[in-house]
């Protein structure tokens, strides 16, 4: 009987020692992931101060594991539900400095360096990193936004001043958190959201551009309406002076034609009774006598 008891004690043995053995491994082993570093917190002696690289590590049940990302990180907060920390409207609302109220989503940067990671835990607890962006993180982006969007009005923010207000931002936030671990890499405001008073102060805006820009083109067309009548006078009277000037030539010319054909009509075939000769002069007396005086030219002597 007692070596058939110990016979099955050994098979139990046997089978239960791997088991647990097995389980014993699964429950102690942690795996700190690439691109990532740990630290061990040991319930009875704090913070481990050694920063362990991607590995497995056995840890004790008095032990835990955390584990901070070294990649970069995306903190988004935004209105889609579809994304961001929070499934639902998550966008943050900003007053600017004319007392304006837009939400805009904002996306921040993020990450963990293996230098600052002790400060990060120290900072903020023993709590991992998707507790520390969306406890922390999320209030330090709210108030850096609402401080910087005070300096704008609302139509800077939306428009020009936008990239300058991310990089103010940015400034902010790497004041605030990189004493306490975290490194900010960029800022985004993007999508805003205009409401209300907003909405109908940038329907009014953009009606006083259209307008703005229908009247320059107004204006430029009518200058170029009146270059044009100018050109086409200058071109009319021109073309008028060279008609009207071939015209008297013309005219002229037939006159004189016209008059030899009235003198050719006129003639009855008889030549005149006095025929001058070279160097002579006929006066025809304008007493209506039909005598004329025929003298040389040059000298007071002559025939009457």
């Amino acid at each position: 009987m007692n070596r058939v008891f110990k016979f099955k004690a050994g098979c139990v043995a046997l089978v239960a020692v791997p088991i647990l053995g097995f389980l014993f491994y699964n429950v102690s082993a942690h795996w700190i992931p690439a691109g990532s570093v740990g630290l061990v917190y040991n319930a009875s002696g704090g913070l481990d101060s050694h920063v362990y690289r991607p590995q497995r590590l056995f840890l004790t049940p008095w032990q835990r594991l955390y584990s901070y990302p070294t990649k970069i990180q995306a903190a988004i907060y935004t209105s889609d539900p579809a994304y961001g920390e929070n499934k639902s409207a998550d966008g943050i609302l900003v007053t600017t400095s004319d007392n304006a109220q837009t939400t805009y989503d904002v996306i921040v940067y993020y990450r963990v360096t293996p230098d600052t990671v002790m400060q990060a835990f120290k900072s903020f607890g023993p709590i991992p990193i998707e507790d520390i962006q969306s406890q922390h993180i999320r209030r330090f982006v709210k108030e850096a936004v609402n401080a910087v969007g005070t300096e704008y009005d609302v139509f800077a923010l939306m428009g020009a001043k936008r990239q300058e207000a991310c990089e103010k931002v940015q400034a902010r936030l790497i004041r605030e958190l990189s004493p306490r671990g975290i490194q900010i890499e960029h800022v985004f405001l993007v999508s805003p959201e205009p409401v209300g008073e907003v909405n109908s102060k940038i329907a009014a805006r953009v009606n006083a551009y259209t307008q703005l820009a229908t009247s320059k083109l107004r204006s430029q067309i009518a200058t170029l309406d009146s270059t044009i009548a100018v050109l086409r006078g200058q071109t009319e009277a021109r073309a008028r002076s060279i008609v009207a000037g071939s015209t008297n030539a013309q005219s002229i010319v037939m006159q004189k034609l016209e008059l030899a054909e009235q003198a050719v009509d006129a003639w009855d075939g008889t030549l005149p009774p006095i025929q001058p000769k070279g160097n002579q002069t006929i006066i025809v007396n304008g007493t209506g006598s039909d005598v004329a005086t025929v003298a040389p030219r040059g000298g007071n002597n002559g025939r009457r």
